[in-house]
């Protein structure tokens, strides 16, 4: 080969060198997704009043990001994005509902299941898709699953106690939860009169027998284990999409809240949160039993900014007065302020990452690339940038990004923000003023500084004009609000970005 060549190949891969030179091994990969769970739910970041005990110690031994972010400020899209490796201005899936039903992945997208199954992983997922429904090309089964199980809907995901459930091609039914009814749940949900027993123990409207109703984070959380029992002997990568702690707020025992003089809402909430933290701890001691603890890489996420409001019957963003779970950012869920990306996020790996605080500026589209690096495989073009550096204790390897994008929402569906440096800018509509805030500095923005930072607004309309390429599916940038009915599926990106389509 040319010397040249040589140099310069030898200079590409010195990084990936360095860390197969700290006798790094192919891991094992969970991925834990909450689902809406809120920055301050757990101990770690502050909480007093719920406990987190199992997720608390996880995070405590790992990497804990300060500054991490959701790829959107709702659930599918985040998820796709964490599944891709794309930000919003690229992704296939930009919000919760396209212009009319549809809008999943499709089979020329690039999953994470599909990059680390010919590297030999065997691949599961279990919990909430929302990607693509059973008979669509972006159904988990069909995007490089070896073993899917749980709500491929996303819309039916918001039932505990669901009639079925789907297990790769098929339904499996579920008898004992015939007429259970989910318009109680809400309405009750939302005047604090769900009803539970003496005991404490779930009376599930609507179905004959409450005692035998199954819960569906149950069935989902037995058959993420079984998959770890089953792929032990190679490795694996287990995808764990939690419904927890969605709402309507229901659980099938209040367990230690049960007799707390708080509204009940929050004994719900709360008994949520820490029967989430439960199953971490089974999952946990299930990897000690296996002997694969030092030999399995584990992140923990939630898919997007606070919630909680909006199954408290409160008005937006409102902060809940006994958890005090928000966070310091304002906004939250379905919405570009700060708040509806801020998530709780780390990665635990004994013996591989070192224990401490990370003030890295990252987000979930960078997983994919993370991944690929540490299993030894190339990844392809994405919005994301590898972590695997500062994972592993190698700060000055690590690459920054040079900025962070987001876009759409489904209540600002023509908001865009950035963030680059210490600067937060977002607009809520192309046609409307920008806002700079300084997040280091000013967390809660409260103060726009747009007037005296020109610079960092020149620069996010720049950003804000570069990364978006519009979509045949989703309302674009400046679009009517009802735009006509599209026919046919997720197109592909009018605009080459060097991203795959």
């Amino acid at each position: 080969m040319n010397p040249t060549l040589n140099l310069i190949a030898a200079l590409l891969l010195a990084p990936l060198a360095a860390l197969r030179a700290a006798d790094v091994t192919k891991p094992n990969i969970v991925i834990i997704l909450a689902d809406d769970l809120s920055y301050g739910d757990l101990g770690y970041t502050g909480q007093k009043l719920i406990a987190t005990p199992n997720i608390d110690r996880l995070a405590a031994s790992g990497i804990r990001f300060t500054q991490a972010y959701a790829g959107a400020p709702e659930c599918a899209p985040s998820r796709a994005s964490l599944m891709t490796g794309l930000h919003m201005g690229h992704c296939r899936i930009r919000a919760n509902g396209a212009k009319m039903g549809g809008g999943y992945l499709r089979s020329e997208d690039v999953t994470l299941a599909e990059l680390l199954k010919p590297a030999g992983y065997t691949t599961g997922f279990v919990g909430k898709w929302g990607m693509g429904k059973m008979k669509d090309e972006g159904a988990p089964f069909r995007q490089g699953f070896d073993y899917s199980f749980g709500f491929y809907d996303q819309g039916r995901a918001h039932s505990y106690y669901p009639d079925f459930l789907e297990e790769n091609d098929h339904e499996v039914k579920l008898a004992d939860n015939q007429g259970f009814d989910m318009a109680a749940l809400y309405a009750h949900t939302k005047a604090d009169r769900n009803r539970y027993d003496a005991q404490g123990n779930f009376l599930a409207p609507g179905v004959a027998d409450p005692a035998k109703a199954k819960n569906s984070q149950t069935l989902i959380h037995a058959a993420g284990l079984d998959f770890i029992r089953r792929s032990k002997d190679k490795p694996f990568f287990l995808y764990y999409a939690t419904q927890l702690p969605h709402g309507p707020v229901v659980t099938p025992n209040l367990g230690a809240y049960k007799d707390q003089d708080w509204p009940l809402k929050n004994k719900e909430w709360a008994a949520m949160v820490t029967r989430l933290d439960a199953c971490v701890g089974e999952l946990l001691a299930l990897l000690r039993e296996l002997k694969l603890e030092e030999k399995t890489l584990i992140l923990f996420a939630s898919d997007n900014g606070y919630s909680q409001w909006g199954y408290f019957a409160r008005p937006k963003w409102t902060e809940d007065p006994l958890f005090k779970n928000k966070g310091p950012w304002p906004g939250g869920k379905f919405a570009l302020f700060e708040g509806g990306c801020r998530i709780p996020f780390f990665a635990a790996w004994p013996g591989h990452i070192p224990a401490r605080e990370s003030r890295h500026v990252c987000a979930l589209y960078d997983v994919l690339p993370t991944l690929a690096e540490l299993a030894g495989i190339p990844s392809p073009p994405t919005d994301g940038i590898s972590f695997a550096p500062e994972l592993l204790g190698k700060p000055g390897q690590q690459k920054k990004h040079d900025h962070l994008y987001w876009e759409n929402g489904s209540q600002l569906p023509h908001g865009q923000a950035v963030r680059f440096g210490p600067w937060y800018v977002m607009r809520e509509h192309p046609e409307k003023q920008l806002h700079v805030f300084d997040v280091e500095q000013d967390p809660g923005c409260t103060r726009d500084v747009a007037a005296q930072q020109p610079e960092a607004a020149t620069r996010a309309q720049a950003l804000f004009t570069a990364e978006h390429t519009d979509s045949v599916w989703y309302i674009n940038l400046g679009e009517p609000d009802r735009p006509k009915r599209q026919k046919g599926k997720a197109g592909r990106k009018p605009v080459d970005q060097g991203i795959p389509p």
